[in-house]
């Protein structure tokens, strides 16, 4: 059985929620380019054989609201607002922007016993230039109402997607999820190349905490993941072989048995 409600956040923006299955509590998190059902549509048949599972619809993602301008303030906000609501302490999965808004939001979510990050966007060293110029086009290619060059931009400039990959994504289901989100896209890529992490609140985080990172995900990738776990005090590298970015699509059972096993504590990773 699964039921929505919504939360509203600190500026009255309905936050969506949908929750389904039975046994301890999970919070999901979803990333860029998707909703919450995109994101996380091949684990919820696992998943909720072991947790309730509460997957938060991000803001400017129906049927959650949006807000006139954006900020990661106000995704911090949304996110603790749901913390606040939940009625039991949780587990918290947060996947790539998400996992970058849990991060900035760390001193805010009282009720988590456990947290995993999946591969947040967050880097040791400021981005080059070139990416505030991504953000321009991605402005651009949004302000002229072409959907699909905001789209083909974001994964091929932003995230690095090679064009072999991208043929093979124009000609999936996904690709139109990527171009409902398509108006999301500059202002969540121009947090990424802005987003500078808060090392000393990182360091203040006492929650056992595991970096999920995909064996085949790009070098930057891994670095980051890997500069974030070696920043957060006690945090446990988990590879995910022959996975990159998007296991819970590409691996459901890996992914989910993964999480089904780190949530219950168990200690099959190593310290970064």
């Amino acid at each position: 059985m699964s039921e929505r409600f919504a939360v509203h956040s600190r500026d009255g923006v309905a936050i969506s929620v949908q929750r389904s299955g039975s046994g301890p509590p999970l919070l999901l998190l979803h990333g860029a380019a998707v909703d919450s059902s995109a994101a996380w549509s091949r684990v919820l048949p696992i998943l909720t054989r072991h947790f309730t599972i509460y997957a938060m619809n991000r803001r400017g993602r129906s049927p959650s609201g949006d807000g006139n301008t954006h900020a990661l303030s106000a995704e911090v906000e949304d996110l603790a607002a749901v913390v606040d609501s939940m009625p039991e302490p949780f587990t918290l999965l947060a996947h790539s922007f998400g996992a970058l808004i849990t991060l900035a939001a760390v001193d805010r979510l009282k009720n988590v016993i456990r947290l995993i990050l999946y591969e947040p966007p967050v880097f040791e060293f400021p981005r080059s230039p070139r990416y505030q110029e991504i953000v321009k086009w991605l402005e651009r290619a949004l302000a002229s109402g072409n959907h699909e060059e905001v789209v083909t931009i974001f994964l091929r400039d932003q995230v690095g997607t090679d064009e072999s990959s991208l043929a093979r994504l124009r000609l999936s289901p996904i690709w139109d999820v990527f171009n409902k989100m398509a108006d999301t896209l500059p202002r969540e890529a121009r947090v990424v190349n802005t987003f500078r992490g808060d090392l000393n609140l990182l360091g203040s985080w006492r929650v056992p905490t595991t970096m999920l990172l995909g064996g085949e995900s790009p070098d930057e990738v891994r670095d980051s993941a890997m500069f974030i776990c070696r920043s957060i005090p006690g945090c446990r590298l988990v590879i995910l072989e022959g996975q990159g970015h998007s296991a819970m699509l590409s691996a459901p059972e890996l992914f989910s048995a993964k999480v089904v096993e780190l949530a219950r504590g168990s200690e099959g990773a190593s310290a970064v």
